[in-house]
């Protein structure tokens, strides 16, 4: 195998090109804003702390999601397992209704918790900073939910890893 050393990240191709090499979890985050429900696939979920309990995500500044996933000072992540590459698409669709047939009952704190989410985290907003093109989101979990212990959806170049799909 032969490797390249690239000199310059502000190649956005390049360097979305190479980091596309790493693999990144796949989760939904959802809350309630004006009485609806809301939610946007994001491929940037990770856990910060285990004291507190800290996760964060990244969503792009443009997205017309986050203003009202703002309105809410609670949200939910739904982690995806390896079978529910459908729902990563449906909620990164614009213009739709993203729950429109997506089973999904009310959390412990009211956000959408989706029925097939591998793992499901009521959080609180701890932290929220604009980091370049993104909004950094941090959250303590104040409640989780372990539903399914199979693989999870993980993307990685450009498409979903086969491993474990139904």
């Amino acid at each position: 195998m032969t490797s390249q050393m690239i000199h310059s990240p502000y190649d956005v191709a390049q360097f979305r090109h190479v980091l596309g090499h790493v693999p990144t979890s796949v989760a939904i985050v959802t809350a309630m804003s004006r009485g609806r429900p809301v939610g946007v696939t994001v491929g940037s979920f990770s856990s910060v702390s285990l004291d507190p309990p800290l996760v964060t995500f990244f969503i792009d500044r443009s997205s017309r999601t986050w203003p009202r996933l703002n309105e809410s000072s609670t949200f939910t992540v739904n982690v995806l397992g390896a079978d529910h590459a459908h729902l990563c698409r449906a909620f990164s669709r614009r213009g739709v209704d993203r729950f429109e047939g997506v089973g999904w009952g009310p959390s412990d704190v009211g956000n959408p918790m989706l029925e097939d989410a591998m793992v499901a985290l009521d959080c609180s907003r701890y932290k929220v900073d604009v980091l370049g093109d993104h909004i950094q989101v941090v959250g303590r979990v104040d409640a989780m939910r372990l539903r399914d212990a199979g693989p999870p959806l993980v993307f990685y170049r450009g498409d979903f890893l086969p491993f474990g799909a139904a």
